[in-house]
C-alpha cells in the first residue's frame, strides 16, 4: 500500500505541490548531513542519502536538514523524514534509497501516523496541520493559525482513540481535536508568563496508559497529566540547581522502566527515575555547559545503553554513564536526531543538519 501511494504522489504532485527538490552528491565530509546509519551499534557509520529519481544525473539528500525521523508503525524499514527547507522523504529499505513524496515551501516541524491506520499521515507544517488521507491523493489542510509568527511544532495521537489528536504551538499552547482535526480547542498553555521561547517541542503519551501525557518545552521544562490533560504538574521543579538545566534540546523516555527519562539541556545530561521527583546529572566526559548536546536516546531493549549527539560525534555508554565511548562522525554539523530500531537496536539513525 505505501509503495503504491507514493507512485500516485509522485505522478500526482505537480496538480498541488510546486517546486523541485535537487542535492548534490554528499561524500562524508565535514559539510555533510543527512542521514547516517549504523548497524553494529554505532561503532561504524555510513551516509545514506540516496535519492530515487527519474533523472539520469545522480540525485541525494546529502545536504537536507533533518528535523524529524519516524518509523512506520509496523515495519522499521520503513521511515518518515521532515526537513528544514525541503519537505518530506521516505525511504522503504532502511535508508537505501529515499523518495520525496511531499514538498512544500517550507519545514516539517512533526509527523504522526494514525496508530489503527497507517494510511494516515499527520504534518506539523509552519502553521498549518496537514493530512494524508487514504494513502492516495487527499491532501487536507485540517488546521491553520493564523496569529503572526506562531507555528505548529509538535503532534501526537492518542493510540487508543486516533480521533483524539494532540498539537503543540511555538507560543506554548496545546490545541486538542476530538474528530480527526475537523474542529480544535486549547487544551492549556505552557506560556503563563509570556516568555518569547517557549515552544512545546513533543508531545509524549504513555505507551501504557493513554491518559498520561508528557508536554516537552524549549525553556520552561516538562508537564505530565494524568487525566488526558485536564490537569498538569510540572516534574522539573527540581531542575533550577543545574545551570541551563530547564532549557530543553531533547528527551528520552526509558521504555522498560515508567518514570526514567533523560533530558539534554544546556547544562549536560540530566536524569530521573522517578517521574522528576529528583533529578541528577549524568557524568559526562565534559565539564557541565561546555558542549552543546542535541539529541539523546535510549535503547528499548537495554536501558543501560544510552546515546547522546553533539556537533560531529557520537557519545555511547554501556553502563548507564559510568564509562564513555567517543565515535567521530564524518561531519562538524549537528546530530540533531537519534533514531533506534525498536526490533533491532544495534541499528540507529542519525539525523545531521546546520546550525541556523
Amino acid at each position: 500500500m505505501f509503495k503504491k501511494f507514493i507512485t500516485i504522489l509522485l505522478i500526482c504532485a505537480p496538480l498541488f505541490l510546486t517546486g523541485c527538490i535537487k542535492v548534490n552528491f554528499g561524500t562524508g565530509t565535514s559539510e555533510s548531513g543527512g542521514i547516517f546509519k549504523s548497524i553494529d551499534a554505532g561503532n561504524t557509520w555510513e551516509q545514506k542519502t540516496s535519492l530515487l529519481s527519474q533523472s539520469k544525473e545522480k540525485q541525494n539528500i546529502g545536504k537536507v536538514n533533518p528535523t524529524k525521523m519516524l518509523f512506520s508503525l509496523d515495519d522499521s524499514q520503513i521511515i518518515f523524514l521532515g526537513t528544514r527547507e525541503n519537505g518530506m522523504y521516505v525511504t522503504f529499505n532502511g535508508g537505501d534509497e529515499w523518495q520525496n513524496i511531499f514538498i512544500p515551501k517550507g519545514k516539517i516541524n512533526d509527523i504522526a501516523i494514525d496508530p489503527k491506520s497507517k494510511d494516515i499521515i499527520y504534518l506539523a507544517y509552519y502553521n498549518k496541520i496537514l493530512k494524508i488521507q487514504n494513502l492516495k491523493k487527499d491532501l487536507q489542510e485540517i488546521f491553520i493559525e493564523n496569529q503572526t509568527n506562531k507555528f505548529i511544532a509538535s503532534l501526537a495521537i492518542d493510540w487508543n482513540n486516533p480521533n483524539k489528536i494532540y498539537a503543540g504551538a511555538t507560543d506554548g499552547t496545546l490545541l486538542q481535536s476530538l474528530n480527526s482535526g475537523q474542529s480544535w480547542n486549547m487544551i492549556e498553555s505552557f506560556n503563563k508568563k509570556n516568555e518569547t521561547k517557549n515552544e512545546i517541542k513533543k508531545i509524549i503519551i504513555n505507551s501504557r496508559d493513554n491518559r498520561i501525557l508528557y508536554i516537552i518545552t524549549t525553556s520552561a521544562g516538562i508537564f505530565k497529566s494524568m487525566d488526558q490533560g485536564k490537569n498538569w504538574q510540572e516534574i522539573t521543579s527540581g531542575l533550577e540547581k543545574f545551570t541551563g538545566g530547564k532549557n530543553i534540546f531533547d528527551v528520552a523516555f526509558d521504555s522498560n522502566k515508567d518514570g526514567k527519562i533523560i533530558i539534554a539541556t544546556m547544562h549536560g545530561l540530566i536524569k530521573t527515575d522517578n517521574n522528576g521527583k529528583t533529578w541528577e546529572e549524568l557524568k559526562l566526559l565534559s565539564l557541565p555547559g561546555t558542549i552543546k548536546i542535541y539529541s539523546v536516546a535510549i535503547n528499548p531493549i537495554n536501558s543501560k545503553e544510552i546515546y547522546y549527539g553533539t556537533n560531529g560525534a557520537i557519545y555511547k555508554t554501556n553502563d548507564n554513564g559510568a564509562t564513555w565511548i567517543v565515535r567521530k562522525m564524518p561531519t562538524l554539523n549537528a546530530i540533531k536526531i537519534l533514531l533506534i530500531d525498536p526490533k533491532a537496536p544495534a541499528t540507529i539513525y542519525t539525523g545531521i543538519s546546520k546550525e541556523k
